[in-house]
C-alpha cells in the first residue's frame, strides 16, 4: 500500500483545487516559512478525521475553510480526498484503491465519504485502526510530535510504542469493555436491589394471590352452582305459579258462579218481598171494604128485623128505639173513645213498625258492613303478619350470618393476634438487628469519613506536591525547550554572524576576506562596531540606514586596498569609514538647546549607542546631528524649530529629513543586523543564567519527585484502608439495606394487621351491634308478630262474634221482621178493629140516626117507609159483596202465608250460599297470599340473577349446569359461601400483581444471571486483552529496543542509547524512559542532550519504529529542522534506506534533505493569502 494521491480544494489557504501524485519513495514538499507547506500535512491530518481544531492550529474546525483574502472571497466548504492504492490488501477491504474524502461546511455540517460513498467517521477510524496509519498514528510525524516524544512524561510516551505494538485496538476494546463493565456492574446493583425488594414482595403476593385464586375459583363454583340452584329454583316456582293461578282461576270461577247465585236469591227474596207488599196492600183495601159491607149488611138486617118488628110492636119498639137511641148514643161515645185509643194504638204500631223496618235495614247493612271490615282487617292482618314472618326469617338468617361473621371474625382474631405477636417480635429482633447494624455502619462510616479526610489530605497534599511538581517539572522542560530555543538562536546568531548573513555581497566579501587574513586595517561594519538598547534600535536602525553596514577602516589606504581587492575579485560593491579622515558632526548649541525644551524631544541618536572611543568620530559622524523623537508629531515641530536642518527619527522608524520631506510606514519584521551582536551576548549570558536554573531545578524536582514516591505510597496505603472499610461499609449496609427492607415489610405487615385488627375490632363492633339490633328486631317482631297474631285472633273472634252477632242479628232480623209481621199483623188487626169501631161507631151514629130515622121512619113509615122486600134485596147486596170481600182475603192470606213460607226457605238457601261463597273467598285469599309469595320468590330469584350475577333468565338457563342432586349442590353453595366468609377480605388485584411481580422478578433473575456471565465474560475478556497487551507490547517494545541501540548508533555515529521500563512488571501501565550517551558523552537523560541530540534521538526512536513495523507512508514534517547539516545529511541517508519499504512524504526546508529526494513539490504563496504547487525537477533544484 502506497499513498497515490491527495486532492485539497477550500482547505486552509489552498483556495483552488491542487492535486499532488505521490510515487513510492521520498516526496518532499517544500517553500518557504508561511507558504502553507505545512498545511499539507494538516490536510492528510483532516481527512483522516482529526476533530481537534487546536491540532489543526484553529479555534474551531470551520477555521480550516478558506477564509478569503485581499482579493478573493471566503469559501463556504473545504473538501480534502486522499487516494491510497490497496493492491497488496494492507487495509481490509476489497478494493484495490481506497478514496477516502472529508467535507466541512460554513455551516458546521460535515461528510465523510469512503470511494465516495457516504460513511461515518468510525468507519474511517475502524479501517485504519493498527495500520500504523490514522491521525493518531505515528505515519503522521510533524515537529511538534518530536517536541511531545522528548518533552512528554514516561508514561505519556508510551502510547506511540502502544500504537507499534498494535494494541490500539485492544486498548479501545478494553476501555469500552471497562465501560461495558462498569455498566453491567451498576446494572447488577440496581437488579439485585430491585431483586432483594421483590423477594420481600413475593411471599405476600403469593399468599394473597392463593386466597384471590381461591376465592375466585369458589365464586365461580358458587356462581356456577347458585345460577343452576336460581334457574332450577325459577323452574320450580313457575310450575307452582300455574298451579296456583289453575286453583285461584277454577275457584275465582266458583265464586263467581256463587256470587252469581247470591244476586239471584237476593233478587228472588226482593221480588216476594214486594209481592208481600202488594198483598198488604189489596188486604188492607179489601178489609176496609169488608167493614163497610159487614156494617150495611147488620144495619139492613137490623132494619130488616125493625122493620118486622115494627109492625107488631111499633110503640113497644119506639120506646125501645128512644133506650136504644140513648144506648146507642152512648156506645157511640164509648166507640168514639175506643176509637181514639185505636188511632192511637194504630199511630204506635206505625211508628213501631217503622222502627223495626229501620232496625232490620240497619241490622242488614251492620251485618254487611262488618262482614266487609272484619275481613277486610283479617286480611290485612294475615298479609303483615306474612310479611313480618318473611322480616322475621330474614332477621334470623342475618342474626345466624352475623353470628358466624362473629364466630369467623373470633377465629381470625385469634389468628391475627398470634400473627401479630410473631411478627413484633420479629420486628422487636429485625429493629435490633437494624439498630447494630447501623451503629457498625455509622462506625464504618466514621472511620471511613476519617480515612477519607486523611486521604482527601494526602491527596490534597499530593496534588500539590505533584501539581508542584508537574510546575516544576513543567518550568523544567520549558527551561529545557527555552534554553533549546536559546543555543538554537545563539547558534543561528552565530552562523549569521560567523557568515556574515544579512550583509551586502560586498560588505560580506569584505569581512570574510579579513577573516582570512586577506586584509588588514579592517575595523568591522558600523553595526559591529556599536550597541544600543532594544527599545532604541528601531530609531538608531532607522538614523543609521544603510551606514550600518557601512566598514570601517583604520586608514584611507586600507579602504583603497579593499576597494581594490572588490574589483579584482568582482565581489560587489562597500562603502568604507577610514578613521583618520572622518570628522564628528555635532548640532548647533541654539539648535540643540531648542530641540531639548520639546516634550517629545529623547536625546540625540549618538548619546543613545555604546561604542569603543576609538570609534566616536565615525559614530558622531553617522548621528550626532541626529535627534531621536518620542513620536512623528514631535519630531516634525522639533525639525520646524531647527529649521529642518537636520534628520529627526522617531522610536517607531518614521523619519522627518533635513529640508523637511517625511519618511514612515510599516515594514517587515525582520532580524536587525544592527542587533544581532548584542543579541547574541545576551543569549551567551542568559544561557548561562539558564544553566544554573535548570541546575537548581532539576535538583527541586528530583527531591519533589521523592516526595511524590513517599506521598503515594502512604496514599495507596490509605487507599487499601479506604478500599477494606469500604468493602466491608457496603458489606454491612448491604446487610443494613436487608434488614431496613425486612423491618419495613414486618412495619408494613404490623401496621396492616394492626389496621386489620382495628377494622376486625371495628366490624365485631358493627357486627355485635347488628345482632343487638337484629335480636332487638327480632323481638320486636315477635311481639309484633303476637300482636298480629292476637288481632287475627281477636279479628277472627270478631267475626266469629261478628257471624254470631250476625247470626243474633238475622234472628233478631228474623224475630224483628217475625215482630214487624205481628205488628203489622196487630197493625193490621188495629187496622180493622178500628175500622170495626170506626165501623161500629159510624153503626152506632147510624144507629142513633138510625133510631132517630128509625122513629121517624116509624113515625113516617106508618105513612111511606120501605117494604119489606126492598130492604131483604138491599141484605141479599151486602151479604153477597161481604160474602166475596171476604173470599178474597182469605185468598190474599194465603197467597201471603205461601210467600212468607217461599221468603224464609230462599233466605235460609242465601245464608247458606253466602257462608259457602265465604269459604271461596277465603280460598282464594289464600291462594292469592300463596300466589304473592311465589311470584315475590320468582321476582327475588329474577333480581338475584339480574343484580348478582348480571344474567336474565334465558341466559341463565344457558349458563346453568345440569344438577342431579339438588340437595347436595344447596349444601355445597352454603359451604361455599361459609368458606368465602372465612377467606376475609380478599386482594383480588393480587393475582395480577402476583404474576406480574413473579414475571419481573423471573425476568430479573435472568438479567442477573445473564449480567454475571457478562460481567464474567467482560473480566475474562478484559484478562485476555491485557494479557495479549502485554505479550505484544513486550515482544514490540523488544524488537524497537534493539532497533533503537542499531538506529541510534547508526545516526550520530558511534555512542549507545537505550529504552528503560520504569515498572517492568506492570507492562500495561509502566513508563519509558529514553536514555542516551552521544559519541564522547557520558551516558544520561534525554532533557540533558542538546537540541540536535535530543531532535536526532527522537528520530532515531522513529527509525526504530518503522524498522519494527514498517507502515505504508509516513509523513514528515520539519522533523530535522532542529538538526545541524551533518546529521541532516545522516537523516536524509537513512530515509533513503527505509523507503524502499515506507513511502515518505517530507516537508521541509533543509537542503540535506531535498537531495535526498525523488520528487520535489513546491508550495508558494504568489498570490497573499493563496498557497498555489509547484513541481520542480531534480535536476533544476541541484542547479538551485
Amino acid at each position: 500500500m502506497f499513498l497515490k494521491r491527495l486532492e485539497v480544494i477550500g482547505f486552509k489557504s489552498f483556495a483552488d483545487r491542487i492535486g499532488i501524485d505521490f510515487v513510492p519513495g521520498v516526496t518532499a514538499v517544500v517553500g518557504p516559512n508561511g507558504s502553507g507547506k505545512s498545511n499539507v500535512t494538516d490536510a492528510i491530518r483532516w481527512v483522516l478525521g482529526e476533530q481537534s481544531a487546536k491540532s489543526l492550529r484553529g479555534a474551531k474546525m470551520e477555521d480550516v475553510i478558506f477564509a478569503g483574502s485581499q482579493s478573493r472571497k471566503p469559501l463556504n466548504f473545504a473538501e480534502v480526498t486522499l487516494v491510497l492504492n490497496n493492491e497488496d490488501e494492507q487495509v481490509a477491504t476489497p478494493y484495490s484503491e481506497i478514496s477516502v474524502t472529508r467535507r466541512v461546511y460554513r455551516s458546521g455540517d460535515s461528510e465523510y465519504l469512503l470511494n465516495n460513498q457516504q460513511c461515518r467517521l468510525k468507519d474511517i477510524t475502524d479501517l485504519f485502526m493498527d495500520s500504523g496509519l490514522g491521525k493518531e498514528a505515528f505515519s503522521i510525524i510533524s515537529q511538534g510530535r518530536v517536541d511531545e516524544i522528548l518533552n512528554s512524561r514516561p508514561d505519556d510516551r508510551r502510547t506511540i510504542f502502544e500504537e507499534a505494538a498494535g494494541v490500539l485496538k485492544y486498548k479501545i476494546r478494553k476501555k469500552k469493555a471497562e465501560h461495558k463493565l462498569v455498566e453491567t456492574d451498576e446494572n447488577l446493583h440496581r437488579v439485585l436491589d430491585i431483586l432483594h425488594e421483590l423477594d420481600g414482595r413475593l411471599e405476600p403476593l403469593q399468599m394473597q394471590a392463593s386466597a384471590a385464586n381461591d376465592y375466585v375459583r369458589m365464586t365461580e363454583e358458587l356462581r356456577e352452582s347458585d345460577i343452576a340452584l336460581t334457574v332450577h329454583d325459577l323452574l320450580n316456582n313457575g310450575k307452582d305459579l300455574e298451579q296456583i293461578n289453575e286453583e285461584h282461576k277454577q275457584l275465582q270461577s266458583t265464586e263467581q258462579q256463587h256470587a252469581l247465585e247470591i244476586a239471584n236469591y237476593e233478587g228472588q227474596i226482593d221480588d216476594i218481598r214486594g209481592k208481600l207488599k202488594d198483598i198488604d196492600t189489596v188486604l188492607d183495601s179489601a178489609q176496609e171494604q169488608l167493614v163497610e159491607a159487614s156494617s150495611e149488611v147488620e144495619r139492613w138486617e137490623g132494619r130488616k128485623a125493625l122493620t118486622k118488628e115494627k109492625r107488631s110492636n111499633v110503640l113497644k119498639q119506639l120506646s125501645q128505639l128512644e133506650q136504644a137511641l140513648q144506648q146507642a148514643k152512648n156506645e157511640e161515645k164509648e166507640l168514639a173513645v175506643s176509637e181514639e185509643e185505636k188511632k192511637l194504638q194504630f199511630a204506635e204500631k206505625q211508628k213501631e213498625v217503622q222502627k223495626l223496618k229501620s232496625e232490620i235495614k240497619q241490622l242488614e247493612l251492620t251485618l254487611n258492613s262488618s262482614a266487609v271490615e272484619i275481613e277486610k282487617e283479617i286480611e290485612q292482618s294475615k298479609d303483615k303478619y306474612i310479611d313480618l314472618l318473611n322480616e322475621e326469617a330474614t332477621v334470623k338468617n342475618e342474626l345466624k350470618h352475623i353470628e358466624q361473621q362473629l364466630t369467623q371474625q373470633l377465629e381470625t382474631a385469634e389468628r391475627m393476634n398470634d400473627r401479630s405477636a410473631e411478627m413484633a417480635k420479629k420486628l422487636e429482633q429485625v429493629t435490633a438487628q437494624r439498630q447494630e447494624l447501623q451503629s457498625i455502619v455509622q462506625n464504618l462510616e466514621h472511620k471511613l469519613k476519617e480515612k477519607l479526610e486523611q486521604y482527601e489530605v494526602m491527596q490534597q497534599k499530593l496534588k500539590s506536591t505533584s501539581s508542584s511538581f508537574e510546575e516544576k517539572q513543567q518550568l523544567l522542560y520549558q527551561a529545557y525547550q527555552h534554553q533549546q530555543q536559546l543555543k538554537a538562536r545563539k547558534e543561528t546568531l552565530a552562523e549569521l554572524e560567523a557568515d556574515f548573513s544579512g550583509f551586502f555581497q560586498g560588505v560580506k566579501e569584505i569581512l570574510l576576506a579579513r577573516e582570512r587574513g586577506e586584509l588588514s586595517g579592517i575595523e568591522g561594519a558600523v553595526a559591529e562596531l556599536v550597541h544600543v538598547d532594544a527599545k532604541y534600535s528601531k530609531a538608531i536602525e532607522t538614523a543609521l540606514g544603510a551606514a550600518s553596514q557601512h566598514i570601517v577602516t583604520e586608514t584611507e589606504q586600507h579602504a583603497q586596498k579593499a576597494i581594490g581587492w572588490l574589483k579584482a575579485k568582482r565581489a560587489g560593491r562597500a562603502t568604507f569609514l577610514p578613521k583618520t579622515v572622518m570628522k564628528s558632526r555635532k548640532l548647533q548649541h541654539t539648535q540643540y538647546a531648542s530641540a531639548l525644551d520639546h516634550p517629545s524631544f529623547v536625546s540625540l541618536a549618538y548619546e543613545l549607542v555604546e561604542f569603543d572611543e576609538s570609534n566616536r568620530s565615525i559614530v558622531e559622524n553617522l548621528l550626532g546631528n541626529v535627534i531621536v523623537a518620542s513620536n512623528l508629531e514631535g519630531a516634525s515641530q522639533i525639525a520646524r524649530s531647527c529649521g529642518f536642518r537636520y534628520r529627526v527619527v522617531t522610536l517607531d522608524g518614521d523619519i522627518v529629513n533635513a529640508g523637511g520631506s517625511l519618511t514612515g510606514g510599516a515594514s517587515k519584521q525582520q532580524s536587525s543586523l544592527f542587533t544581532r551582536k548584542a543579541e547574541l551576548d545576551q543569549l551567551t549570558v542568559k544561557l548561562e543564567q539558564m544553566e544554573n536554573s535548570i541546575m537548581q531545578a532539576e535538583k527541586s524536582v528530583s527531591v519533589e519527585k521523592e516526595t511524590l514516591t513517599v506521598l503515594r505510597e502512604k496514599l495507596e496505603e490509605l487507599k487499601l484502608e479506604g478500599d477494606a472499610l469500604r468493602s466491608e461499609e457496603i458489606e454491612q449496609k448491604a446487610k443494613l439495606h436487608a434488614i431496613e427492607v425486612e423491618e419495613r415489610s414486618l412495619k408494613a405487615t404490623v401496621n396492616v394487621a394492626s389496621s386489620e385488627q382495628t377494622s376486625m375490632t371495628t366490624r365485631k363492633s358493627t357486627l355485635l351491634q347488628q345482632k343487638e339490633e337484629a335480636m332487638e328486631r327480632l323481638e320486636q317482631l315477635k311481639t309484633e308478630l303476637e300482636e298480629v297474631n292476637q288481632t287475627v285472633d281477636q279479628l277472627t273472634q270478631l267475626k266469629s262474634q261478628v257471624e254470631t252477632e250476625k247470626d243474633v242479628l238475622r234472628e233478631t232480623s228474623a224475630q224483628k221482621r217475625s215482630e214487624l209481621a205481628v205488628v203489622q199483623e196487630q197493625l193490621s188487626q188495629l187496622q180493622i178493629a178500628t175500622a170495626e169501631l170506626a165501623l161500629q161507631r159510624s153503626k152506632a151514629k147510624e144507629q142513633v140516626t138510625s133510631i132517630t130515622q128509625e122513629i121517624q121512619w116509624i113515625q113516617n113509615d106508618e105513612v111511606n117507609g120501605p117494604s119489606e122486600e126492598e130492604i131483604e134485596a138491599t141484605v141479599q147486596q151486602w151479604s153477597i159483596k161481604k160474602d166475596l170481600l171476604t173470599k178474597e182475603i182469605q185468598k190474599n192470606r194465603g197467597l201471603r202465608l205461601g210467600h212468607q213460607q217461599t221468603l224464609s226457605r230462599l233466605e235460609e238457601q242465601l245464608k247458606e250460599l253466602q257462608r259457602l261463597h265465604k269459604g271461596y273467598l277465603e280460598s282464594l285469599r289464600a291462594v292469592e297470599v300463596k300466589r304473592s309469595r311465589v311470584e315475590f320468590e320468582i321476582n327475588r330469584l329474577h333480581t338475584l340473577l339480574e343484580e348478582q350475577y348480571e344474567l336474565d333468565f334465558e341466559e341463565a338457563q344457558q349458563h346453568a349446569i345440569e344438577l342431579e342432586n339438588v340437595d347436595q349442590v344447596r349444601r355445597k353453595v352454603k359451604l361455599l359461601k361459609q368458606s368465602i366468609e372465612e377467606l376475609g377480605p380478599v386482594n383480588l388485584t393480587a393475582i395480577e400483581e402476583y404474576e406480574r411481580v413473579l414475571e419481573r422478578h423471573t425476568f430479573l433473575s435472568e438479567q442477573r444471571n445473564d449480567l454475571l456471565e457478562a460481567q464474567e465474560t467482560l473480566h475474562e475478556a478484559i484478562r485476555e486483552m491485557d494479557e495479549e497487551m502485554s505479550i505484544r507490547f513486550r515482544e514490540s517494545f523488544t524488537m524497537i529496543q534493539t532497533q533503537f541501540r542499531h538506529v541510534f548508533r547508526e545516526l550520530f555515529g558511534g555512542g549507545q542509547a537505550d529504552l528503560v521500563l520504569l515498572d517492568p512488571e506492570n507492562l500495561l501501565e509502566t513508563g519509558i524512559e529514553i536514555v542516551a550517551q552521544p559519541p564522547g558523552k557520558k551516558l544520561q537523560n534525554l532533557s540533558l542532550l542538546s537540541g540536535g541530540e535530543r531532535a536526532l534521538t527522537a528520530i532515531a526512536l522513529l527509525f526504530a519504529i518503522l524498522n519494527t513495523r514498517p507502515v505504508p507512508f509516513v509523513i514528515l514534517d520539519e522533523v530535522e529542522a532542529a538538526l545541524d547539516e551533518a546529521n541532516v545529511q545522516r537523516y536524509s541517508e537513512y530515509l533513503r534506506k527505509l523507503s524502499s519499504d515506507t513511502q515518505f512524504i517530507v516537508i521541509t526546508h533543509r537542503k540535506g534533505t531535498m537531495e535526498g529526494a525523488d520528487v520535489l513539490y513546491g508550495i508558494t504563496m504568489q498570490e497573499s493569502g493563496v498557497s498555489k504547487l509547484v513541481s520542480v525537477k531534480l535536476e533544476e533544484e541541484a542547479v538551485l
